[in-house]
C-alpha cells in the first residue's frame, strides 16, 4: 500500500437543530465581530436565517451580514465582500447556504489576512502568506460537501473559467449539519446536489490518488445516495432520508479532499462558467459518459461502484459487472429527473473545441483513471449532446 496522509481538520456537530447552536458555538472562538455570508433566497424566505443572526447577538458578539451572494460568485462578488467585512474588521465568518455562500465565505475569509484581489490567488500570480480567518459552515443543501474541504471555486467571467483556489487555512474551522435546513429543498435542487455528491464519491473512489481512509467514505456515501436519493427527491419531508443525504455529502466532501476529482468536474466547471449551467446538473450530465470512457482504467473499482448502487453483478464478468456502475448511474439520472442531454441545457456544439481546451488544464485531470486528450474531451461532449 502506498504511503498517505489523512487529516480531518473540520469539526462536524451533526444533529436535528443543531443549526441553532451557531451563537455558543460562535461564543468558543472568542468571536466579537461576526461577519455572516448568505445568499438573497435564505435571507429573504427562510425563517432559520433570522433565528441563526439572533442566537449570535444573543451571546453579545456583533453581527454584519452580506446576503446577496450570486450561483457561480464571480470575482468581483469575491473581492466586493472581501473588502465589506475588511471594514467591519469581522475575526469570524459564518456561511449559510449551498456551495456559492460557503466558496464565496472561504474565499472572503483569505482575503482578510491577504491583500490584493482573489483573481491573483486563482492565477497563481500570488502566494498566500497568511491564514484565513476562522470559518463556520451551516450547508443547507446536500451536495458540495464545501463544508469539510480546503477548496474555493470563483468565476472569471473575463476567461469564462471557473477556478479553483485551495489553502489548508481555509478549510471550516467547524461544519454544523443540520437536516432540518435541508427540508425545504424542492425536489430539482434535491436532485441536482444529490448528483454532485455522488459524482466527488464516484471521481474520488477511481482517482489514481485515492487513499484507503476516503476509499471508505466513497463507497458508504454511495451507498447512502443510492438508496435515499429517490427518496428525498419524491418526499423531501422525510427527515431521516434527508440526514442520510447530508452525511453522504459530508462523507464525499471528505473522500474527494484527501482522492482528488477527475475529468467529470473538469468539464463540468467549464459549463457552468460558459453557459451557467448548475454546478450540480452539470456534473449529473457529464458523469455517466466520463464512467464510460474510464471504466476501462479500473474495472474492479466501478464494480464496486456498481454494487454500492445496489446492483446485482453476481453473474456478470468483471467487465460486465463494471459497465453496470454506468446503467445504474443513468437509470438513477432518469428517475429524479436530471436533463438527459447537453443540447437541452443549452450547450452549442460549435463550442466543444473550446469546452475541451479549457477542460484539459483543470489542475486535478491527473487524478482522472484514464488518461484523456482534448480529442477524446470532444468525443465525450458528442456523446453526452
Amino acid at each position: 500500500m502506498k504511503e498517505f496522509i489523512f487529516r480531518m481538520m473540520t469539526r462536524v456537530l451533526y444533529g436535528e437543530g443543531t443549526a441553532e447552536k451557531v451563537g455558543e458555538e460562535c461564543k468558543k472562538f472568542k468571536a466579537k465581530r461576526v461577519f455572516f455570508i448568505t445568499d438573497s433566497f435564505m435571507a429573504k424566505s427562510s425563517p432559520i436565517f433570522t433565528q441563526l443572526v439572533t442566537s449570535i447577538k444573543e451571546q453579545g458578539i456583533a453581527v454584519e451580514i452580506f446576503s446577496d451572494v450570486e450561483a457561480d460568485p464571480s470575482i468581483e462578488t469575491v473581492d466586493k465582500v472581501a473588502a465589506i467585512m475588511k471594514k467591519f474588521k469581522g475575526d469570524l465568518v459564518v456561511a449559510l447556504g449551498g456551495g456559492s455562500p460557503m466558496d464565496t465565505a472561504k474565499s472572503v475569509s483569505l482575503l482578510q489576512t491577504n491583500e490584493g484581489s482573489i483573481r491573483e490567488y486563482l492565477h497563481k500570480r500570488r502566494a498566500i502568506e497568511h491564514d484565513a480567518v476562522p470559518l463556520i459552515c451551516i450547508p443547507t443543501t446536500a451536495g458540495t460537501g464545501s463544508e469539510v474541504t480546503a477548496g474555493a471555486v470563483t468565476t472569471d467571467r473575463q476567461s469564462r473559467e471557473k477556478i479553483g483556489v485551495n489553502h489548508e487555512s481555509i478549510m471550516p474551522k467547524l461544519a454544523i449539519i443540520d437536516p432540518n435546513l435541508m427540508v425545504s429543498m424542492p425536489p430539482s435542487l434535491t436532485a441536482s446536489t444529490g448528483m454532485d455528491a455522488l459524482c466527488h464519491a464516484i471521481e474520488a473512489y477511481v482517482s489514481t490518488q485515492a487513499e484507503p481512509m476516503a476509499d471508505a467514505m466513497c463507497l458508504h456515501a454511495i451507498r447512502l445516495i443510492g438508496a435515499n436519493l429517490p427518496q428525498a427527491v419524491a418526499n423531501g419531508r422525510d427527515i431521516k432520508t434527508r440526514g442520510n443525504m447530508a452525511l453522504a455529502s459530508l462523507m464525499a466532501g471528505v473522500g474527494f479532499a484527501h482522492s482528488g476529482l477527475g475529468l467529470v468536474h473538469a468539464i463540468a466547471h467549464c459549463l457552468g462558467a460558459m453557459y451557467h449551467v448548475p454546478h450540480g446538473i452539470a456534473n449529473a450530465l457529464m458523469l455517466p459518459f466520463v464512467m464510460d470512457f474510464n471504466v476501462m482504467a479500473n474495472r474492479e473499482r466501478f464494480r464496486d461502484i456498481a454494487i454500492a448502487l445496489g446492483e446485482d453483478v453476481s453473474n456478470l464478468s468483471l467487465r460486465d459487472a463494471a459497465y453496470r456502475s454506468v446503467e445504474a448511474v443513468q437509470q438513477l439520472k432518469s428517475d429524479i429527473g436530471i436533463p438527459a442531454t447537453l443540447r437541452e441545457v443549452g450547450v452549442k456544439e460549435t463550442d466543444f473545441a473550446i469546452i475541451a481546451e479549457n477542460s484539459i488544464t483543470y489542475r486535478l485531470l491527473p487524478c482522472n483513471p484514464r488518461t484523456v486528450t482534448k480529442k477524446d474531451i470532444e468525443c465525450i461532449l458528442r456523446q453526452a449532446f
